[in-house]
């Protein structure tokens, strides 16, 4: 029994090992725990003694992941990510709570989107706080890995090679159209697509999931627009469509409520081109009732994203 005892792992020199290795930096690791960096670096030199190898490579300030701390990294994710998980399951938290929710929301998600899926949650009578958080996929996926997040909102799924475990299910999926100011779309409604030959367009900022698509349709059509904006926030390229700087892509299912107000105008839409809406969650299985409300409008499964360490 002692000698099983010598190896059970100290979850707390664990724990600060993960905070600093998820913050990137001992001095921010210690600002947010309130205790001094010898204390810090004290409690990951005796993990690194009971591992028997070392998690940091240290060169001046800068701290970098050995092969051994990234391995670590990953169960250290699993482990406080199932244990803020129970405490929510046990405490009764998962049915009502009001404690904050806190969502993360890619930048290039329309806000009329956001707001009709998350809607159903603010009637919630024992909801508590919901906390929005904005930023690319990779940031908001790092404030998930650090238990900062219980969903992302995303027009992308989750990329191949994640240490953290994510679930993808999809919320939304509908096509693309091209909308433009009065003036502006009638000029260039008839003969669509041809007409969008040197047509001034605002685009979302390259490399984002739907400008790859776009890019690769306008490609397969041999069509080469003048790009007049690239935006990483869709609502302000919207809001410049409107203005009439020149067309936009709007989800189709947005569209009709675009025709009510009046600011814009159908060009033509854009066939096989979709865009989907995916819930990413570090759960197989949601505990939180809000969570449950949000995910509940799609009976698709749930798919865990393939795992590998990143180096």
């Amino acid at each position: 029994m002692a000698t099983q005892g010598n190896n059970w792992l100290n979850y707390h020199h664990l724990y600060y090992f993960w905070r600093v290795a998820r913050e990137g930096s001992l001095s921010r690791a210690a600002e947010q725990l309130h205790l001094s960096h010898s204390t810090i670096s004290a409690q990951i030199r005796l993990l690194e003694e009971h591992l028997r190898g070392e998690l940091f490579v240290r060169s001046g300030r800068a701290l970098s992941l050995t092969t051994l701390g990234h391995d670590i990294l990953h169960y250290a994710d699993e482990i406080f990510r199932l244990g803020m998980e129970l405490s929510e399951s046990v405490s009764g938290s998962g049915e009502t709570t009001r404690a904050p929710l806190h969502l993360g929301v890619v930048s290039t998600v329309a806000r009329t989107t956001v707001c009709k899926l998350l809607e159903p949650i603010l009637q919630l009578q024992e909801q508590g706080p919901m906390h929005l958080y904005q930023g690319s996929l990779d940031q908001l996926l790092e404030r998930m890995a650090a238990g900062g997040l219980h969903l992302i909102l995303s027009d992308e799924p989750p990329p191949q090679g994640l240490a953290l475990h994510v679930y993808s299910r999809t919320l939304l999926e509908t096509g693309v159209c091209v909308r433009g100011a009065r003036l502006l779309a009638g000029r260039f409604r008839e003969q669509f697509p041809h007409s969008l030959e040197g047509a001034p367009m605002l685009l979302p900022m390259p490399g984002s999931g739907l400008r790859q698509r776009v890019d690769a349709w306008l490609a397969a059509q041999e069509l080469s627009v003048r790009v007049v904006g690239e935006f990483e926030d869709i609502e302000t390229m919207r809001i410049f469509g409107q203005r009439g700087q020149g067309l936009f892509l709007e989800q189709l299912s947005l569209a009709a409520e675009d025709s009510l107000d009046g600011d814009s105008e159908l060009v033509g839409w854009l066939p096989g081109i979709k865009e989907s809406i995916y819930a990413l969650s570090p759960e197989r299985r949601a505990h939180r009732l809000d969570v449950k409300r949000i995910l509940e409008n799609t009976q698709l499964p749930s798919r865990k994203s393939p795992r590998s360490t990143r180096s």
